[in-house]
């Protein structure tokens, strides 16, 4: 056999090799469904990264081991947004390129509205776990949330320190991005409007770990409350400075007071902080119950926040796609429009026009360590 034919056949070969290649990952994709999640896993947030994904590969599991969606497994192509709205969009066009109709996000607002306008371009589904900027509100209609507006936690919370702490003269101190802009707005605002007024108003960089200055300049404004929003170690971090410097005024969280990083971090300093949150599902009822019971068996472990609503995340887009019987962006936003009063693990879910949910919300308060409803 002479050179001409060796080069002949080895071509034919490593042409048969890449055919084989290419067809058997043809064959790969299409018995799965292959659905995108970007998620904070490392940095300052990456504990509600993790709990989401938690979340998401319990359902996914269940899911498949019960004969997956269309007659194909699900499969989730994660990507490490680090809470950076820049990496984000970089994830996101990944995940485009990889052909997912469908992306669970997490927590991190500003990483929702820098992926949401990507996602309407290419029609591709964003279901967000826990993004709460106002500003998200109907920003496509591609994009859904299974958390409530900041819009909503804002004027509830101004209303209660108001109506029934009895409190008028505030401060409040925000981490200066889209999720603490949109708090402190929508806070400041409707508790102007019950008649209070934010006497101070100070902001950090997400990644500060000495609040002191701000501390001082709030002590110095003689309040009856701190309005805090931003993530749990900068809240932590804050609850201990407060003690420190001697500012003995009541502190009024959001929904990231309640975890557990936070007791770990501020140990005593945490106690007293009051907070909204979402009022916790009927564990009587069956897809509650089934949750924690399967989490607690597949993970040792009890559930923390944001694990319910990634494995929610989960459930609705599959159940989006049955009922569409197409793995389709298009299809899959039709199909979560279709879903009405579905009982999730994280309680009664159903979108309104603007792709928002809007939970029945409670006040709560850590007392002695522990996460309890505000008496």
């Amino acid at each position: 056999m002479n050179k001409k034919t060796l080069f002949a056949v080895g071509v034919v070969v490593v042409v048969i090799i890449g055919l084989l290649v290419f067809w058997n990952n043809v064959a790969e994709r299409h018995g799965v469904i292959r659905i995108g999640a970007i998620l904070p896993l490392t940095g300052d947030v990456a504990a509600y990264g993790h709990n989401t994904r938690k979340g998401i590969d319990l359902a996914v599991d269940e899911i498949n081991q019960s004969g997956g969606v269309l007659g194909k497994h699900l499969q989730i192509v994660y990507e490490d947004s680090r809470a950076d709205a820049k990496t984000g969009v970089t994830a996101m066009h990944r995940l485009i390129e990889g052909n997912v109709p469908a992306v669970i996000d997490n927590s991190v607002s500003s990483v929702a509205l820098a992926i949401a306008p990507i996602a309407d371009r290419n029609r591709v589904v964003v279901l967000s776990t826990g993004s709460t900027n106002p500003q998200l509100s109907g920003i496509s209609p591609y994009f859904f949330r299974i958390w409530n507006s900041d819009d909503l936690e804002g004027r509830l919370s101004a209303q209660f320190v108001a109506q029934t702490l009895r409190m008028m003269r505030g401060a409040i101190l925000y981490v200066n991005n889209d999720y603490g802009n949109g708090l402190r707005e929508v806070f400041a605002q409707e508790f102007q409007a019950q008649g209070g007024e934010i006497v101070t108003t100070e902001n950090y960089e997400q990644g500060t770990s000495d609040f002191r200055t701000q501390l001082a300049r709030i002590r110095a404004a003689n309040v009856e409350f701190l309005y805090i929003a931003g993530y749990s170690r900068e809240n932590a971090v804050i609850l201990i400075q407060t003690k420190e410097i001697g500012l003995d005024v009541q502190v009024v969280g959001t929904v990231t007071i309640e975890d557990r990083t936070i007791i770990g971090i501020a140990g005593e300093a945490a106690n007293g902080v009051i907070y909204p949150f979402p009022k916790e599902p009927d564990e009587t009822n069956p897809s509650v119950a089934r949750f924690k019971e399967n989490f607690w068996d597949f993970y040792q472990e009890k559930t923390a926040i944001t694990c319910d609503v990634g494995y929610d995340a989960v459930y609705l887009i599959a159940k989006a796609i049955a009922i569409t019987s197409s793995v389709d962006g298009e299809c899959i936003q039709r199909g979560l429009r279709e879903i009405k009063a579905f009982e999730g693990a994280s309680g009664l879910i159903e979108f309104d026009e603007n792709g928002n949910v809007n939970k029945p919300m409670q006040f709560k308060q850590i007392v002695d360590g522990v996460f309890v409803n505000f008496e």
